[in-house]
This record gives structure tokens, C-alpha cells and sequence, in this order.
């Protein structure tokens, strides 16, 4: 982040005050995969079916990654989605 000049940090603040609105509009879709056990129930709202859980749903993506198996069992899976 340019801290001289002036100019390019207002510049540089609004991009990432603009970033950060889109990412609001489009909330995150994460996903999850357990092959050790793939029908897995970690809470309400938390199923995997076939190894695989998706979901946009921040608290559901929370519970998922502070579950114990997190990283042992359960990893999350990079996806690449083409917004407009």
C-alpha cells in the first residue's frame, strides 16, 4: 500500500473498500471433502453426501472448520467460479 503519496493511497483504500463490497455480494462458496467416512454428520445443517459438503453459509463453514476432524479427515476443496 502506498503510504507517500496521498493520492494513491485513497486510490488504493477505495479498491479495497470496492473489493470488499463484491466479496459481500457474493458470499463465498466453500467446499468440503471426507473420504474417511462419506456420509458424516457434524451438526445441524452439516451433511456430507458421497464425501462432499458445499455450502455459502458462513456459521455452516464455521463449524466445519473448527470440527475436530478439520484437516485430518475433512479438508476443504479449492473451487474456481466464474461470477459476473
Amino acid at each position: 500500500m502506498p503510504y507517500k503519496d496521498l493520492e494513491k493511497r485513497r486510490a488504493c483504500s477505495r479498491e479495497s473498500k470496492r473489493r470488499a463490497r463484491v466479496r459481500l455480494a457474493y458470499p463465498e462458496c466453500r467446499a468440503y471433502i471426507c473420504l474417511h467416512q462419506p456420509s458424516i454428520r457434524i451438526g445441524p445443517g452439516v451433511h456430507f453426501e458421497n464425501g462432499f459438503f458445499l455450502t455459502t453459509r458462513p456459521e455452516l463453514q464455521n463449524m466445519v472448520e473448527t470440527n475436530l476432524e478439520y484437516g485430518r479427515h475433512i479438508f476443504r476443496l479449492a473451487l474456481v467460479l466464474d461470477l459476473p
